[in-house]
This record gives C-alpha cells, sequence and structure tokens, in this order.
C-alpha cells in the first residue's frame, strides 16, 4: 500500500488517492499505528508530500489536492502518535524541507483549494509541537510572517496559526526573543478586538509564553494599549482568569506603567 501512494504512468493518480484514502481510514482505525511508523510510513508520506510541493510549484493542475488532501491527513495524524518523534523525522527531511513543503503546498492550496490550508496547519502543529529544531527551521527560514498572512483565511485557521506560535514560544527564551520583535505584536492585537472567545484565549496563551520568556514583549504590549483590549474581554467567563494571569505577568515586569492602571 506504502509502495502504491506513488502515482505510475500504468496506474495513474487515481489509484495512489485510493490507496492514501484506504491508509487514512486505517490509521484513524487505531489498528497498530506505531506499526505503521516502524514499517516507515512517516518517511513514504513524507516523501511524497515533498514530490507534491515539488509539483505544486510548477503546476496550477488544481487535481492535486485529490491526492494531497489523505496524505496530509495520515501524515498528521501519525506525527500525533506517542514515538513518532523517535522515528526519525528530521533525519529522513532534514529540518527544512518538509517545513517548506508545507508552505508550499498552503500558497498552491490559497489559490485553488483553501480548504486544505488547515490541513496543512495541522501537519505544522504536529511537527513543532515537539521538536525544537524543526521550530528553529521556521524561524530560521523566516516564516513567522507568511504563517501570520493566514489568519484572515479562517477561524479554523486562526487557532491553528496562533497554537504554532505557542510551540515556538513554549521552547523558551531564545524561540521567543527570534519572534518578537517582529509583526506579531499588530496581529495579536487586532485578534482581541474579536468577540471569539476560544481564538482570543489562544493569543492570551501565545501572549504569556512571550511574557515569560521575553520581558520586551510585555513592555511593548502595554506600550500599545495592550490593557484596553484585554478590557473588552473581561466579562467573559471562560477567559477572566487568563487574563487576570496575563495582566500580572505584564504589570509585574514592567515599569512603564501608570498607578490608574495597576491592578487592585
Amino acid at each position: 500500500m506504502l509502495r502504491l501512494l506513488h502515482p505510475t504512468p500504468e496506474l495513474g493518480a487515481s489509484v495512489a488517492v485510493e490507496f492514501a484514502w484506504c491508509l487514512h481510514y486505517i490509521i484513524c482505525s487505531q489498528v497498530n499505528n506505531p506499526l505503521l511508523i516502524t514499517r516507515g510510513a512517516l518517511s513514504t508520506l513524507g516523501l511524497l508530500l515533498m514530490d507534491l510541493a515539488r509539483a505544486a510549484s510548477g503546476s496550477v493542475d488544481t487535481g492535486l489536492d485529490l491526492l494531497a488532501c489523505p496524505v496530509l491527513r495520515c501524515f498528521g495524524n501519525l506525527l500525533a502518535e506517542e514515538g513518532a518523534a523517535d522515528a526519525g523525522v528530521r533525519a529522513d527531511f532534514g529540518d527544512e524541507r518538509i517545513i517548506v513543503a508545507m508552505f508550499i503546498l498552503m500558497e498552491f492550496f490559497i489559490q485553488h483549494q483553501p480548504s486544505l490550508v488547515p490541513e496543512c496547519l495541522w501537519v505544522l502543529n504536529n511537527l513543532t509541537v515537539k521538536d525544537p529544531g524543526l521550530c528553529t527551521a521556521m524561524l530560521s527560514l523566516d516564516l513567522v510572517a507568511p504563517l501570520l498572512q493566514l489568519l484572515p483565511i479562517s477561524r479554523v485557521v486562526r487557532i491553528l496559526v496562533l497554537t504554532i506560535l505557542c510551540n515556538i514560544a513554549e521552547k523558551g527564551p531564545f524561540y521567543c526573543q527570534r519572534l518578537w520583535p517582529g509583526p506579531l505584536l499588530p496581529h495579536l492585537l487586532e485578534i482581541l478586538t474579536l468577540s471569539d472567545s476560544e481564538v482570543v484565549g489562544q493569543s492570551l496563551e501565545l501572549l504569556q509564553l512571550l511574557f515569560v520568556h521575553q520581558p520586551e514583549a510585555a513592555q511593548d504590549f502595554l506600550q500599545h494599549a495592550g490593557l484596553q483590549a484585554l478590557e473588552k474581554h473581561k466579562e467573559e467567563a471562560d477567559l477572566q482568569e487568563r487574563i487576570q494571569a496575563l495582566q500580572e505577568v505584564a504589570l509585574g515586569g514592567s515599569s512603564l506603567v501608570p498607578n490608574a492602571l495597576a491592578l487592585p
């Protein structure tokens, strides 16, 4: 089945698509995903995604999405399995190539099939959640700005983008220093104007990580009316504790706050 995922002139792409969906259903059934990983499924799927990215970079064939969709789901779901981080993902693809492939595919899908952008982001989330090396690759390739440009696409995309940024920020001070300063602050302030509590909550988590690991981020936030932006959500029950905690971190680490804004 893994061999037949690659389209051939004899069998055509339709056979690869069918086998990719079969593999997706097998993975979702949780029969024996560790066996699939040890048999090289991650490597096969990752290399296939890089082949699809190469095809996307020189093609306007919208049929690409037919194979990319199940392959992305297979790869993303296997990455979420316990032990996937030890399966040599970076050794197989390098720190950069699999990350670059995701961004090439997203650029293609924005034009031809926007519904697949979240599938790529789900893969990026599962690549970065446990792997500092892949987070470093995101930063060294200056991919934070292109990631932020995806925010307007949809609510699901906003949540996934913010989650990926949290994956990077939680790795510690070095990563937060690379994230900030940059284009992040205006985007986060804009998100705080939204009424979607889940999206706002994810932005609060990112701000909390940044404030803890990069005190300058808290000062910039305060200087750009960040506390006033938080006021919009102070009556939302599921956000109150997180807003309080964020205010305490921001105010506790800054000498720029007027007394009128101090917490009681």
